[in-house]
């Protein structure tokens, strides 16, 4: 049986299953919900949900009835969790967890959804990452090029749809060139530890079909100087709740 915590998120208004080795979510989740909240669209998908913590917190955030939120994810186990955590998070809206994968997508999900967003594995190379621990080895290997996962995500999307993906930032260049001619009015937001820092994650955004051009965000600091607290007014803000604008 799997070992699990309870954690709590969004100044305790969800409490959140997950397990207590392997991949936990954390500040990604939060900064992807709420970079997906600035999107006022009825219908979203999260690709690779896990045990659903972006997404509920995606739907308090919105508290929308006529809003419709469907999970994806294809390890059933994470699968049974996200099923769970929602029962115990009572949301506004239409709510579903789907067993599937964005590489291979249901037919039925093709074009359907006017936000897709995601928080992929971190590595397509399985020699990336060398972890005796294989629940973490395989939430963090992709299985297929970054690309492929990409391409899965704009096929689900409405034809004007919302892309939305938090990742590494030294695969923006990746995600820009998987992009490319097929998604337009692409948002890069630079996620920092601390001012001045080399950013080490980008919350991607774009509009299927566009072709706007490409805005680089002011980007947010998660922490202040060193010995002023522990994390930045600005993110402290969206971990209490608040929209991060992409």
């Amino acid at each position: 049986m799997i070992k699990t915590t309870h954690d709590i998120f969004l100044k305790g208004a969800l409490t959140i299953e997950q397990p207590s080795k392997g991949y936990r979510a954390g500040t990604d989740a939060v900064l992807l919900a709420a970079a997906a909240a600035s999107f006022p669209v009825p219908t979203a998908l999260e690709a690779g949900c896990g045990v659903g913590t972006a997404l509920l917190s995606l739907g308090f955030l919105r508290a929308d009835s006529k809003l419709r939120l469907t999970g994806l994810e294809k390890d059933e186990a994470a699968w049974s969790l996200a099923k769970a955590n929602a029962a115990r998070n009572p949301l506004k809206g239409e709510l579903e967890f789907v067993l599937g994968d964005v590489l291979t997508p249901d037919e039925a999900m093709l074009g359907q959804y006017d936000l897709v967003f995601s928080n992929p594995p971190y590595f397509d190379d399985d020699r990336a990452i060398r972890d005796p621990d294989v629940s973490r080895q395989t939430a963090y290997i992709l299985g297929a090029p970054l690309d492929a996962w990409i391409k899965g995500m704009l096929s689900i999307a409405t034809p004007k749809g919302r892309f939305l993906m938090i990742h590494r930032a030294d695969r923006l260049p990746d995600i820009l060139a998987a992009l490319r001619g097929k998604a337009g009015d692409i948002g890069v937001c630079p996620v920092r530890p601390r001012a001045g820092d080399p950013a080490k994650r980008v919350v991607v955004s774009a509009r299927k079909g566009s072709r706007a051009p490409l805005r680089l965000l002011t980007g947010i600091d998660l922490h202040p100087p060193v010995g002023e607290g522990r994390f930045s007014l600005a993110y402290q803000a969206i971990c209490d709740g608040g929209v991060l604008a992409v």
